[in-house]
């Protein structure tokens, strides 16, 4: 059996179709968090946890400093912002790199905290931006892996929407 590892050691950033490249030191995609909650009953010998639904998810930007046209792009809390962020994932094997796939991930959402600049001397300026999260995609190699819409409740996973039976329940 051939062992591959995947790596990804460098994205660029995109705010409203706005390439920032070189704006990011880091950056925190959006990813869902199961709200779990306990059960336990009578002639339970312990107790388990189920979930409950998905808890809010955020997405956060480490400026590489202060720039202008990311002060612009992000303007109120009460307008959403489309951010992309693009990856290069390398595979590699026993013989060094075999394959260069494209990671993409897109999110829509707003805001959260412009955050605090930092000011020390002989150091850049250092502050993050964090986002609360309403629409958030996933694409390996062009294949959609993932996409949660909270807003639409729309959950899917590898192409199996995960919340079908849940909205004909809800009559939706």
């Amino acid at each position: 059996m051939q062992v591959l590892v995947n790596r990804i050691t460098n994205c660029n950033v995109y705010l409203n179709g706005v390439n920032l490249l070189g704006a990011a030191e880091e950056c925190r995609v959006a990813r869902v968090k199961a709200k779990m909650t306990p059960h336990k009953g009578l002639g339970m010998f312990g107790v388990a946890e189920f979930p409950a639904g998905l808890d809010m998810i955020e997405a956060s930007i480490k400026w590489a400093s202060f720039y202008l046209q990311v002060e612009v792009l992000m303007g109120s809390p009460f307008e959403s912002l489309d951010m992309q962020v693009r990856g290069n994932i390398e595979t590699y094997g026993p013989k060094g790199i075999v394959a260069q796939n494209p990671g993409v991930w897109l999110m829509t959402g707003a805001v959260k905290d412009m955050g605090t600049a930092t000011f020390k001397q002989h150091e850049n300026v250092d502050f993050t931006t964090s986002f609360t999260v309403y629409h958030a995609e996933q694409y390996i190699n062009g294949d959609q892996t993932f996409l949660y819409d909270v807003l639409s409740n729309v959950f899917v996973v590898n192409g199996v929407d995960q919340l079908a039976q849940f909205r004909a329940n809800l009559g939706g």
